[in-house]
């Protein structure tokens, strides 16, 4: 995992009070497989690590998992973190996914990249850091082009809005106000269909990424599990 030193050290204050398992999707999906098979995968493989009742964040496509993973497998989960994602695919955040998979199966890296960090990122934090993001998505090969076609067409037809009721743990939804992906309003939604203790707050001036951007991300993660 390329970023998972990056990850890190953002989260390295969690050392203190968590057992930390940074989890992938899976190395070779299979082709037409749906955010049901990611979720799977996800069980399994906290199962084989023996976790239960888990603090789990999902952020994004991993947000996706886990909702699935909550509702799923409610002994796994003692509260859901869920950053920058949504309840239910939109017909924009679809067709903008949809694109980024086009753009690698016809294996166009630099469009890709040029396409997804301008997608994900605040236009300021992308002027300022935008040689370092191009740096950190250079040098994909086929394989990881068309790994990345078929887990983005996984999630196209994302819809939880059905599961969100059933999940029985604590939420807490954060999203951002320009958020180009899923919209300001993704995590009010969550939030709004989960109900009993869902919470959600929202970031201003920040895109999909407030992850990577805002400072005291890592600080507001930490408190809702502390709470």
């Amino acid at each position: 995992m390329p970023l998972a030193g990056a990850v890190a050290e953002r989260y390295k204050k969690f050392l203190d009070d968590y057992e930390i398992f940074l989890m992938e999707r899976p190395i070779e999906p299979p082709e037409g497989c749906h955010s049901s098979f990611l979720a799977q995968a996800a069980i399994e493989a906290l199962d084989a690590l023996g976790v239960k009742g888990a603090c789990l964040v999902g952020i994004s496509a991993g947000g996706m998992t886990a909702q699935k993973v909550a509702a799923d497998r409610p002994d796994l989960v003692s509260k859901l973190f869920l950053g920058s994602t949504c309840a239910k695919m939109t017909e924009s955040a679809s067709a903008l996914i949809g694109n980024w998979a086009d753009l690698a199966q016809k294996e166009k890296a630099a469009d890709l990249n040029q396409a997804f960090a301008k997608a994900v990122y605040s236009q300021g934090f992308y002027q300022k850091y935008k040689d370092a993001i191009s740096a950190s998505l250079e040098g994909a090969t086929r394989y990881d082009l068309k790994r990345f076609s078929i887990l983005a067409r996984a999630i196209l037809d994302f819809d939880a809005t059905f599961i969100l009721p059933k999940i029985q743990c604590p939420i807490l939804a954060v999203g951002a106000e320009e958020d180009q992906i899923f919209g300001a309003e993704a995590a009010r939604k969550i939030a709004s269909l989960a109900g009993n203790s869902a919470q959600s707050y929202v970031y201003k001036n920040y895109g999909h990424a407030v992850y990577d951007e805002a400072s005291d991300y890592p600080d507001r993660i930490l408190a809702f599990f502390a709470d």
